[in-house]
């Protein structure tokens, strides 16, 4: 039963796409943050702010990284639609059974290029609201910088979830929400880097 839902959901996401398309539409966004201007920024933000991100940020070229699991193939796919590139594995050094070195050595290269990267940085399964050390060690490798986001609706149902899924209402008005930008030296501890990065975002998602 589980394979057959599983079949018809990946057959379902051209529509699926549409839909978030069409939704996205409808949002009155307060201000505009135009991430066509960074270069080989990193997009720091919570698992279930995803959604959020996506609806402001489609056909922008920003690369996201997914993670290898089933439901995964079901987000790649969507995003793909959505005009996103995607990379599939893992941040997490040392786990090679979920993609990390090949996955880590490909966004370094996509950085050096100047692409941008979103990463979910409690995800891809929790748990919720606490930063992962892998985006900590991306920025330290390539030099380049974080930019924690998180996206504030002001109508929204939040799922009951392990991320607390936030899927905005049609017509209600949207915000993209950006701290300032964190650099991790070679020299830094990635801990204290990591615990610098949950702190400012679970600031920036306390005031959305």
């Amino acid at each position: 039963m589980k394979k057959i839902r599983y079949r018809v959901i990946l057959l379902l996401i051209p529509l699926i796409a549409l839909f978030i398309r069409i939704l996205g539409r409808t949002i009155r966004w307060k201000r505009r943050y135009e991430f066509r201007k960074d270069r080989g920024k990193i997009y720091a933000l919570w698992h279930g702010h995803a959604l959020g991100l996506a609806l402001f940020g489609m056909d922008r070229n920003i690369v996201v990284l997914v993670s290898r699991f089933r439901d995964g193939e079901i987000a790649a796919r969507l995003l793909k639609h959505l005009g996103f590139e995607v990379v599939r594995g893992s941040t997490e050094e040392g786990k090679s059974h979920k993609g990390g070195r090949t996955a880590t050595k490909k966004l370094i290269e996509l950085l050096k290029e100047g692409k941008n990267v979103a990463i979910t940085v409690d995800g891809p399964k929790g748990p919720p609201f606490k930063v992962k050390k892998g985006v900590v060690y991306l920025a330290q490798k390539t030099g380049r910088g974080i930019i924690p986001v998180c996206v504030k609706f002001d109508e929204y149902v939040k799922l009951n979830t392990w991320d607390r899924l936030i899927i905005p209402k049609p017509f209600t008005r949207g915000e993209v929400v950006i701290g300032e930008e964190l650099f991790v030296p070679p020299t830094e501890d990635l801990e204290g880097a990591r615990k610098r990065l949950e702190e400012i975002l679970n600031r920036l998602s306390s005031d959305a």
